[in-house]
């Protein structure tokens, strides 16, 4: 059965919401961007949106807003996505993540799918460190302390969460000692981190822009 729309001036005028606030919800996240169809009508195009949906969620955000935040209403609006499964297919049909990232993943993780969004958020994570050359290892100990996490605090927008690596020249040359020549680390931190002067910050993510650019590419901005 096809959802019955209803167009975004029908919204205003039924909800009595500027145009500014309904832009204003969608920009923070209360709207989702997937319920924005263009259709053409006699009069040119026009928006559309799911009538039900809409009329709902702006009935749901009115009652709230003089209690809450914007961000605490988001968050209690949007719990399809974090509870969300994604299929692999579906995964590698987003476009912005390699099919290699997701084998190389899978072989970690022992797993082929169904994805958590936390488990998007790795996955975007190791794509963006792809640029750094990590070795293997490097990459195992990114991902196992990413697991090993509050995946919830890593979602709070009160603290810039970043994810390092850092590596430390080991003493002696490798072909005497037969050990790599360098020690590495992985820091999860949200303020200014001292590490030792001798050692070398080789890679470097802001994980909030990791979050946000994700949910943008889901289309649940």
């Amino acid at each position: 059965m096809e959802e019955e729309l209803i167009s975004k001036k029908e919204v205003l005028e039924q909800t009595g919401i500027s145009y500014g606030q309904f832009y204003r919800w969608k920009r923070e996240g209360l709207i989702p961007e997937s319920w924005f169809m263009r259709k053409s009508t006699f009069t040119g195009q026009e928006t559309f949106l799911p009538k039900q949906k809409i009329l709902d969620r702006i009935e749901k955000i009115k009652a709230l807003k003089d209690t809450k935040s914007l961000e605490e209403i988001a968050q209690l609006l949007s719990p399809e996505l974090k509870d969300r499964r994604f299929e692999r297919d579906e995964v590698l049909g987003l476009g912005w993540l390699g099919g290699e990232v997701l084998e190389y993943y899978e072989a970690i993780r022992k797993e082929s799918g169904p994805f958590s969004f936390r488990e998007l958020i790795f996955l975007a994570v190791i794509e963006t460190l792809r640029k750094y050359e990590l070795d293997p290892e490097e990459m195992n100990l990114v991902i196992s302390t990413l697991f090993s996490s509050d995946f919830a605090k890593l979602q709070s927008k009160e603290f810039a969460w970043v994810l390092a690596l850092v590596r430390k020249e080991l003493p002696g040359s490798f072909a005497l000692t037969g050990r790599k020549p360098y020690l590495s680390a992985c820091l999860l931190y949200t303020q200014e981190c001292l590490c030792d002067p001798q050692a070398q910050v080789v890679a470097q993510i802001e994980l909030n822009k990791v979050l946000e650019d994700v949910k943008l590419k889901l289309g649940a901005l």
